[in-house]
């Protein structure tokens, strides 16, 4: 007798994405879709013994930059097992097109950018194909030789890819497009036309919406009618308005007497979009946006959460379809992670070129007086006490060949040496310039409170890559943890370690519910006729293994993943297949 099925899981508690409660039952998986779910009889070609783990529908990251790094690390490894088998790219108006002759990759092409156009303090975002290109070739063999971002998707699919992805354009790669260099400005209206059709063009390739990077070149100097005209166009294809709302500001050079925006201004501003254009709208990274000073009072936290979800909690009431996301990891976020003290100083790490020139060029007064003059002008926003005056309590040293200073924050080696921070900062590199320093603090109470709301959605923020990865031009920067174990935190913070969450909650909030935000048809949900995302794991025991020393670990307790019906995580290995495709609009 042949097969029934191509997979079937035997066993399992399978918690099914909607939000209702555990039961036990198999999954059977036909072609790419799930055949039946519950008790199901019958044989198949292969039958994973699920005893003990627990069968979810495949987690949907909505905030991710995937897209950007996918033809690079097409397998995805610190996505897939961790559990994702859909991210959403596009995010923070950066997208891996519409481009023209410049483009704008520097984030994920970090090296290729610091060798072939050096900057001291700010890197050029924005550089010509062919430079590009030039030292690209040599490096991987390829070209960035796409226009549109339906050339790109050529490009993805002819690659192929493990887990789906769902693309966003970015409104900051359409306004350099249209605007070039000179894009410090307000657009005219004929710019902003010539937007709108770079929109329909990404619309009709296939994109779902569109993002905005408001804290970032060029998106900080749009306009609301400039990101409402893009967004109208979106909108009329039902696509989505993803913001990075305006809330640090510009980040560049800040100077003394310039302050931050209100920060909930930005999310106002986003939810405008979405009232005018009547479109969805996510949020992006959410965080408390009032400030509390001096922190430890609970009370006062606990306020500044409530009147930031308030925001959303009353766009909702009115109507608007308004969700918003967090990043897993409450001490670090990002695409990055650097354990080097000497990345606080990296404009002058990069003109020394060296850890070790560095410690020598500090053994001059001058240099550091120098060095000194420019942080406290607000040139270098990586370390800037006129916006955070109290940036030397977070960095704590872990490894430095003076003793004194292992297990002490910068502060308080400032206070034991009798100087300020940055004399005290100055002298601890130029005694070790490979000395390291984590952010410590295990408090994630704010985050869980933003947890508990019902339209909270989970993003990982970084780049498609696998456990090698690293920068080599300073400040060698390694991936975020949430790389790799981003969704297996949020699983053992929101659920086993404090029971913010029921487990089928946390599982709803990124299974069913982004896949409704983001109108993905048959996905994030188990049950006949859906189509097969599906994790196995093992809530008592998964966890991400990262950390900010060594980011570069993938999580426990993923143990199979399986994409469009295929086994994509075996045994928390990753199988080679990449039967994983671009959701296009539908």
């Amino acid at each position: 007798m042949s097969e029934e099925y191509d997979i079937l899981i035997k066993n399992a508690s399978i918690v099914d994405g909607t939000g209702a409660e555990t039961f036990r039952g198999s999954v059977a998986v036909k072609g790419e879709r799930i055949a039946a779910i519950g008790e199901v009889k019958g044989d198949a070609k292969v039958v994973i013994d699920a005893g003990g783990l627990t069968a979810t529908p495949g987690f949907i990251d909505v905030h991710n930059h995937g897209d950007v790094s996918i033809l690079h690390y097409p397998e995805a490894e610190g996505f897939v097992r961790q559990g994702i088998t859909t991210f959403v790219g596009g995010n923070c108006g950066t997208s891996p097109g519409p481009y023209g002759d410049l483009i704008d990759q520097a984030y994920f092409l970090y090296d290729i950018y610091n060798e072939v156009a050096p900057d001291m303090y700010y890197p050029n975002r924005l550089l010509p194909r062919e430079l590009i290109n030039e030292r690209h070739r040599e490096l991987y063999g390829w070209e960035i030789d796409w226009h549109t971002m339906g050339e790109f998707f050529q490009r993805v699919e002819a690659r192929g890819l493990s887990p789906n992805y769902v693309p966003i354009v970015g409104h900051g790669d359409i306004r350099y497009l249209v605007m070039g260099q000179d894009f410090r400005r307000k657009a005219t209206k004929k710019e902003v036309k010539a937007m709108q059709e770079q929109v329909r063009q990404a619309m009709e390739d296939g994109c779902r919406g569109l993002s905005v990077g408001r804290d970032y070149e060029p998106g900080y100097y749009a306009d609301i009618d400039e990101l409402a005209a893009c967004a109208k166009v979106a909108a009329e294809y039902g696509g989505i308005y993803t913001s990075h709302s305006l809330r640090t500001g510009l980040r560049k050079a800040r100077r003394p007497g310039e302050f931050p925006p209100p920060k909930i201004n930005g999310i106002l501003e986003a939810i405008e979009v979405g009232r005018r254009c009547k479109m969805p709208v996510e949020i992006s990274h959410l965080s408390p946006l009032y400030d509390v000073w001096p922190g430890g009072s609970e009370i006062m936290t606990e306020a500044a959460v409530k009147a930031t979800l308030k925001a959303i909690d009353d766009a909702r009431e009115e109507g608007l379809d308004v969700n918003f996301d967090l990043i897993p990891h409450h001490l670090t976020g990002g695409i990055y992670t650097c354990p080097w003290l000497a990345a606080a100083l990296l404009p002058w790490l990069r003109i020394t070129g060296s850890r070790e020139n560095l410690a020598k060029a500090l053994q001059m007064r001058e240099f550091r007086d120098e060095i000194r003059e420019s942080i406290m002008s607000g040139k270098w926003y990586g370390l800037n006490p006129n916006i955070n005056p109290h940036w030397a309590a977070r960095p704590t040293i872990v490894s430095c060949r003076d003793d004194r200073f292992v297990g002490k924050t910068v502060a308080q080696a400032a206070e034991e040496l009798g100087v300020d921070p940055l004399e005290a900062l100055t002298e601890i590199l130029s005694v070790d310039p490979y000395t390291k320093a984590v952010v410590k603090g295990d408090d994630d109470s704010t985050k869980l409170m933003f947890y508990r709301h019902p339209e909270m959605m989970i993003g990982v923020d970084t780049f498609a890559l696998d456990d090698k990865w690293e920068c080599k031009t300073p400040p060698w920067f390694l991936p975020n943890e949430n790389s790799f174990g981003g969704f297996p935190r949020y699983f053992r913070r929101a659920v086993r370690e404090t029971k913010t969450l029921t487990l089928e909650e946390a599982v709803r909030k990124v299974t069913s519910l982004p896949a409704k935000k983001f109108r993905l048809g048959d996905r994030g949900v188990l049950r006949e006729g859906a189509y097969a995302d599906i994790v196995l794991m093992d809530p008592e025991t998964v966890t991400d293994r990262g950390d900010q020393l060594e980011p570069r670990r993938y999580p426990e307790g993923i143990e199979y993943v399986i994409v469009n019906g295929v086994t994509v995580v075996e045994k928390a290995r990753h199988t080679g297949a990449k039967p994983g495709r671009i959701l296009y609009r539908e």
